[in-house]
């Protein structure tokens, strides 16, 4: 029966892919852990690292083994050169199991486990089931370290410990009778007693005296010198081990220093164009309210009253807005719907949809520069990029969903920048002066559906507007957010309202400012939306 291992040696690396060197090696007792939302270890991050445990396993009995994987993020497990579990490709989360495998009492055979965590909680567990058993932790003592020989364990055991004897217990001596009393001879005279004479030493005790001496001598010089040799290496020893934790944490404070150089300049807010290298398309999603349309209007150019419109039609267009900490919401101009991974799936695949914001991390995006002028969009809940499918392969209307970022042309997106435009004279002349403390207008009114807000802001705060009917009903609501100071225009669409009078009411912090608003029969031709 095998008992004598210690774990299995654990490779770490600072990244999701075990990709370079690596960043901490060690033996680990049991395939249990549970990090949370620390580090496993000195130089990791908290988040994407990745670990590969390699050694022997030994089974305490013949029979098939089931082995059981708990863990929410991906891992791949191969005994004696099989592969048993793979998750590898975005499968990952709860409980992961496979087919028995069959192992021998007294054997040692080979074991690889390969972990990559994504972002959250991190914790992995190994379990495996013995024939006729649950399923349950693998015991450190069938768990072998890189190196360890394949042979068979000794079978030794301690050695029981000697019995001690007991000691007989000392019988006391029997008293002897007292000697009698001798007479005490009266003394004469005090004599003083004569010192006795040194016996001589030969020549020869002499020299073997001072060659035992000399010996002494030497061999308590050779004793200080090696006590001396030691110290002196103990010293090395301790000079050499600050001098490495001092490269260490150089090296350390270098390379994040180097990550902090590194670290991309954050984008730019603004309006923008997303344009797929592989496809040349632009991003585009089916607004789920109206499945019949885009979500996004054609932009024209407004001309005077009886006078003709000249329209012009662009690409979709995606208001980009910091949601701060290197993230961003990508926000439908004129709408409170904004781009989200649908039901916060972390699967590879999962497809994406308008919604309106609330907060999500499936909402947020972390952008980031790739190669050659083009980004990578990465959500926050998954760490998975935005990909264009593959036309050959798509079956649905979708055209983009989630997949773990390995670099191919179709996660990567440029992002041209779309210059906001003042409104025309002509688009704004039916547009009333501002009103209020926040000199808020709205334009065309009469309008077809689709209006212009304009207001000014002294300092930043939180803005929202509702739309009511005329029986007091709210019919369109945007979402209460903080908004920079100075002027803004957003474009509101309501092209999907019946004709008739309606009261937008704007609230800027705790005051509202009301605006009376026609609207009349959709048509072709809208103004020209300006972007925030």
């Amino acid at each position: 029966m095998q008992n004598a291992g210690t774990g299995l040696t654990g490779t770490y690396f600072a990244n999701g892919t075990m990709a370079g060197a690596p960043v901490l090696r060690r033996v680990d007792a049991a395939m249990d852990f549970n990090w949370g939302k620390q580090s496993p270890g000195p130089g990791l991050p908290a988040d994407n690292f990745s670990v590969r445990w390699e050694g022997l396993l030994a089974a305490p009995g013949t029979g098939s083994y089931r082995f059981v994987a708990k863990t929410g993020d991906e891992v791949r497990l191969w005994i004696n050169g099989k592969k048993i579990l793979d998750t590898w490709k975005g499968t990952s989360g709860g409980v992961l199991s496979n087919g028995n495998v069959g192992l021998a009492a007294g054997e040692k055979t080979t074991i690889k486990i390969e972990f990559a965590e994504g972002e959250g909680d991190a914790q992995f567990q190994l379990l495996w089931a013995p024939p006729g058993q649950a399923p349950q932790l693998i015991p450190t003592t069938s768990l072998y370290p890189l190196g360890s020989p394949t042979t068979p364990d000794p079978p030794g055991t301690a050695p029981a410990p000697k019995p001690v004897a007991a000691k007989p217990t000392p019988k006391p001596a029997a008293a002897k009778p007292a000697a009698p009393a001798k007479p005490v001879a009266v003394a004469k005279a005090e004599v003083a007693p004569k010192p006795a004479k040194a016996p001589a030493v030969s020549p020869e005790q002499a020299a073997a005296k001072a060659a035992a001496a000399a010996e002494a001598k030497a061999a308590a010089a050779k004793a200080k010198a090696a006590a001396d040799k030691a110290k002196a290496e103990a010293k090395a020893t301790e000079a050499k081990a600050k001098a490495d934790k001092a490269a260490a944490k150089a090296a350390a404070e270098a390379e994040a220093k180097a990550k902090k150089d590194q670290q991309p300049e954050p984008l730019a807010p603004g309006v923008y164009v997303l344009t797929s290298r592989t496809t040349g398309k632009p991003l585009e999603v089916i607004d789920p309210y109206r499945p019949n349309s885009q979500a996004y209007q054609p932009e024209a150019v407004g001309a005077a009253a009886g006078s003709a419109a000249l329209a012009r039609s662009t690409a979709p267009q995606w208001k980009i807005e910091s949601l701060g900490g290197g993230f961003y919401r990508l926000v439908v101009p004129g709408n409170n719907r904004v781009l989200e991974v649908l039901g916060s799936s972390t699967s590879n695949g999962a497809d994406l949809d308008l919604w309106p914001y609330y907060s999500g991390n499936n909402q947020a995006w972390r952008i980031e520069p790739t190669e050659g002028g083009f980004y990578k969009l990465l959500a926050k809940h998954s760490n998975k990029a935005l990909t264009a499918k593959d036309s050959a392969n798509t079956t649905d209307s979708g055209t983009i969903h989630q997949w773990r970022f390995s670099g191919r042309e179709n996660q990567m997106w440029k992002l041209q920048p779309v210059q906001a435009e003042e409104p025309t004279a002509a688009a704004m002349a039916g547009s009333k002066p501002g009103v209020g403390a926040h000199k808020m207008s709205i334009y065309p009114n009469p309008s077809n559906g689709v209006v212009q807000l304009r207001y000014e802001l002294p300092e930043e705060i939180p803005m929202g507007w509702v739309l009511y009917n005329q029986s007091g009903a709210p019919v369109r609501v945007s979402d209460y957010r903080r908004q920079p100071a100075g002027p803004h225009h957003q474009t509101l669409d309501f092209t999907g309202l019946p004709a008739g009078d309606y009261n937008l009411r704007m609230t800027v912090g705790t005051v509202t400012t009301r605006e009376q608003l026609q609207l009349r029969s959709p048509k072709a031709v809208v103004p020209t939306p300006s972007g925030n």
